[in-house]
């Protein structure tokens, strides 16, 4: 067994460059995981090091118990026991003890360079809020690491002044001085930072448990009890009772001794292990996790090509030589030790140096970070995986080749630059097409239930997709060779029968290339037409009117029309008011089949004039019926209690024109915070809809862009969360059967040249007189108002979806970037075992220029079958997961169609094809420099 290594090292040393480029391309991809899988790490470390100081000097925290059934919109769970917190100070168990108030959902920023207050509040609308959560405090001293300022009295303080948590004061650039605001309905609040504690490490906001809050906000914005009952207006009411024991008391021994009055305060114990885990759940954090356990599957891929590809290259050229070894006594086993030795010998140092260099970028891209970086076993066990099971896995098939050398070919002549072509075995073909069809079976075969359905397509269709990928890799590179050596020659003047058989004739190399090529280009392929065809729904088209404006925290009765219509900004324009509601679906309803596996359980109800806007002839509002008679329809909406559903909501739960969905009157619900009226409670009225009647489906309507047209605008009015539908009524039930006095929307056209901007700022004047007259001048007054066109909402799904696109996309670029590496030891391969081949042809008058070319046309001809197979495999796994929504409802839209993002991809492919051209350009260079001696000198040793 001496001999091996020797053996090896002997081999390695005959190719240093191929060695250098395999052990550099593994490493970067070794590093990639360490990078991260450590930066998860170093977050989750921080976690540990952020709970104690997350609780300041307390031990424990208690919070109410998360309600069996869902609450009323604006209320959230609090104690059963108002005496609770003196109760438990009253303990010989506890040391302290401090009743806090925290107050969710407020709008809470400051100026700064991304805009004002209200421009930030408008901009973020509909997307989750960067704001810190106000918590009413009784602290008289600070129990927080305060970094800077000072902590006021909670307690007895009636100065408008506050506390802001570090990561809410990093996020808007604020500081001691800094004055926040604080909006409340129509009201802003004004509270000047007096100081800085340090929070842990999270997205500011609160993090939300199932029904209610789940414990003390991450990111807080702490005030005096007095200023919290100003600004909301109400009593002081405790939901957070912070608890520091007694020394030798530890949090068991507290638990046991208050468990039965705890449970009947509905209170739960909220401690630093809580805290942890609802750090690590966090959506970023998550993000985060799912990064890295993707990078491991993609770097595993990754290096197991590379592996397969340099030890492939080394059997194919080293055929007589292993022949020699086993006619002078070696056996089939120390040949197949011989290549999987070589493959570890590839890891080994790549894996050392990929953990250097991945321990490095985490060192040095995770700044701020309040640990220092650490290596964990999962981390070196993972990369280790990749790496070493990555080298065993790759050395199979080398090594059955290998073993298989007959000694007698030791005395046959070498075939030269000759090759021998490889033919694809047909069987590969069929089971590759076995695998790829195993997800489109799952969607298009009848008969099958939901669950089996779904476990076919995630469970055996995603790794059939890469088996069949592996497959029918071959046979891509057979078609691309046919259809790519008249393509490459034609544009780099080259012979077509220099070009023909380059790629079969060493059909393992040139698959492991295309492969390892494919993995981060088909994966971004996929992600683009995925990604841009599922915003299509979200983007509005000219059925529906093309602005929308919203009077946020203010209403106006129907006497105020003439005056908002005469406003400058509304000359010569066709805006009409609209009554907007938020009702539930009944609960008999939702638990029907097609409704029962529906997550939303509440509509947007939207009142319009229909006479006005969609009859006539040039009506505002013109969708596509894809169910019902449009003039029926319309006669139907103004005559009886009736409404049009968008199709994306019908198809999931299974209405059509004429059938009846249940709505229970929001009578008795109140408005979410911000959103009450000014005149009564809307509700207040007499007719059928309170006793919760069914209303007729006049029609089922294609209507994109309603589900982004409700959370941006703020037609969500009272739950303010996902809803399952917007539906279109006339404005008559609304007024009649739901009590609508006033309204909060106008929608229609506008003038030509009048501009979002123009249109806000007039409009808010309107309504700041509106209602300092109705308030009497009151301090602090300031209604917010928001005008979305088709335009904007467009540009703002479009811009939205560009960012969480791009952010997908990362990894697969970094994975396409390392293929490179895969490419430059193809080159290097094909150079070394052509170098006789290429003398030949020098010798007999071919020009150098002409070798160079030849090379890189083999370059472009791999590239361009990763181009094809990525394409193909990455649309089609593509649409499987779009069609897969069909079977559950994900943000009411239906299956949209395949959107090709044809500019992205083609830069995509430009990138490969580039980045390919280049890995080439070396060595081609040097053969087109190298003498025809010295080429012709090279015997196989």
């Amino acid at each position: 067994m001496t001999l091996l290594p020797k053996l090896i090292w002997r081999d390695m040393a005959a190719n240093p460059g191929r060695v250098a480029v395999s052990v550099f391309a593994i490493l970067v991809s070794v590093s990639l995981i360490v990078w991260m899988m450590g930066s998860y790490d170093t977050l989750v470390k921080e976690f540990d090091n952020d709970a104690e100081a997350y609780m300041g000097s307390y031990d424990l925290c208690l919070v109410p118990e998360a309600p069996r059934g869902p609450l009323p919109p604006g209320q959230y769970p609090r104690f059963s026991d108002p005496e609770l917190a003196s109760r438990l100070a009253a303990s010989p168990l506890v040391e302290s003890v401090n009743a806090a108030w925290q107050v969710p959902r407020l709008q809470i920023g400051c100026g700064n360079e991304r805009g004002s207050f209200d421009e930030q509040t408008r901009d973020r609308m509909g997307i989750p809020p960067q704001s810190p959560i106000m918590v009413g405090n009784h602290a008289v001293e600070c129990p927080y690491d305060l970094k800077e300022g000072v902590w006021p009295d909670m307690a007895s303080s009636t100065d408008m002044v506050g506390v802001l948590g570090s990561g809410s004061a990093k996020y808007f650039r604020a500081g001691v001085g800094t004055v926040m605001n604080v909006r409340v309905g129509t009201h802003v609040y004004d509270v000047k930072v007096v100081g800085i504690v340090k929070q842990a490490k999270a997205t500011p906001g609160v993090i939300m448990g199932p029904g209610g809050m789940s414990g003390p906000a991450f990111s807080s914005l702490f005030v005096p009890v007095k200023v919290c009952e100003k600004i909301t207006g109400q009593p002081f009411a405790p939901n957070l009772i912070y608890v520091q024991l007694k020394e030798g008391v530890d949090k068991k021994e507290f638990a046991d001794s208050f468990r039965e009055e705890l449970k009947r305060s509905s209170a739960v114990v909220a401690d630093t292990d809580s805290v942890i885990q609802r750090l690590s759940s966090d959506r970023s954090v998550r993000s985060q996790k799912d990064s890295a356990e993707m990078a491991v599957w993609l770097v595993l891929f990754s290096c197991v090509f590379i592996i397969f590809t340099t030890l492939s290259i080394g059997v194919s050229e080293r055929t007589r030589r292993l022949a020699l070894m086993r006619a002078l006594g070696m056996s089939r086993m120390q040949i197949a030790l011989l290549i999987v030795g070589e493959g570890l010998f590839l890891c080994i140092p790549a894996l050392l140096g990929g953990l250097a260099a991945g321990f490095c970028l985490v060192y040095l891209l995770e700044e701020g970070s309040s640990s220092m970086p650490a290596l964990t076993w999962t981390t070196v066990l993972a990369a280790a995986a990749c790496a070493v099971g990555g080298a065993l896995l790759a050395s199979v098939i080398p090594a059955w080749r290998a073993s298989r050398q007959s000694p007698l070919e030791a005395a046959v002549p070498s075939s030269g630059f000759m090759g021998k072509v490889s033919r694809v075995p047909v069987w590969s073909v069929i089971a590759g097409l076995a695998c790829v069809c195993l997800q489109p079976a799952a969607l298009l075969l009848p008969g099958l239930e939901v669950e089996t359905r779904k476990w076919i397509f995630f469970w055996l269709g995603y790794p059939g997709l890469v088996a069949g990928a592996l497959f029918l890799a071959p046979a891509f590179v057979r078609v691309t060779e046919w259809a790519g050596a008249w393509l490459t020659g034609l544009l780099l003047r080259v012979p077509h029968a220099f070009l023909k058989v380059q790629l079969s004739r060493n059909l393992s190399r040139s698959v492991g290339t295309a492969v390892s090529m494919s993995v981060g280009l088909s994966l971004f392929v996929g992600v683009q037409t995925w990604g841009y065809s599922m915003l299509v729904p979200f983007s509005p088209d000219a059925s529906t009117p093309g602005t929308l404006v919203s009077f946020l925290h203010t209403e106006f009765k129907p006497s105020d029309v003439p005056g908002l219509m005469a406003r400058p900004s509304l000359r010569n324009s066709r805006m009409y008011p609209i009554y907007v509601d938020e009702p539930d679906i009944a609960p008999a309803q939702m638990k029907s089949p097609g409704f029962s596996g529906m997550r939303n359980r509440s509509i947007v109800l939207a009142g319009i004039p229909v006479a006005e806007m969609a009859q006539g002839n040039d009506p505002l509002f013109k969708p596509v019926f894809v169910s019902g008679n449009p003039q029926e329809a319309y006669a139907m909406l103004e005559s009886t209690r009736s409404l049009l559903i968008p199709d994306t909501f019908a198809r999931t739960v299974g209405l059509k024109a004429g059938d009846d969905l249940m709505l229970v009157n929001p009578a008795q619900q109140e408005r979410r915070s911000g959103n009450v009226p000014v005149s009564g409670v809307p509700g207040r009225g007499t007719g059928p809809g309170m006793k919760g009647e069914p209303w007729k489906v006049a029609g089922v309507v294609s209507f994109p862009g309603w589900h982004w047209l409700t959370k941006t605008s703020g037609m969500r009015v009272r739950r303010g969360g996902f809803v399952a539908a917007l539906a279109i009524a006339d404005e008559r039930w609304l007024k009649e059967d739901y009590g609508h006095q006033g309204f909060q929307f106008i929608w229609g056209n506008t003038a030509p040249g009048v501009s979002n901007v123009e249109l806000q700022d007039d409009l808010g004047e309107y309504a700041l007189e509106n209602v300092s007259r109705k308030e009497n001048g009151t301090e602090g007054v300031k209604p917010l108002v928001k005008a979305l066109t088709r335009e904007s909402l467009g540009g703002s799904v479009t811009s939205r979806g560009d960012d969480v696109i791009f952010t997908m996309s990362k990894l697969p670029i970094i994975m396409m970037v390392i293929a490179v590496l895969a490419v430059l030891n193809t080159v290097l391969a094909s150079v070394q075992s052509r170098r006789r081949e290429f003398g030949l042809m020098r010798a007999v008058g071919v020009p150098g220029g002409m070798v160079m070319r030849m090379l890189w046309a083999e370059t472009l001809m791999i590239s361009l079958c990763s181009v094809v197979m990525s394409v193909a495999l990455g649309v089609l796994g593509a649409w499987c997961s779009i069609q897969i929504l069909e079977y559950g409802y994900h943000f009411g839209i239906v299956t949209p169609p395949i959107t090709m993002p044809w500019v992205h991809l083609g830069y995509a492919v430009l990138l490969v094809l580039a980045l390919s051209s280049l890995a080439c350009l070396l060595p081609a260079w040097r053969m087109k420099r190298a003498s025809v001696t010295d080429l012709l000198s090279i015997r196989e040793g």
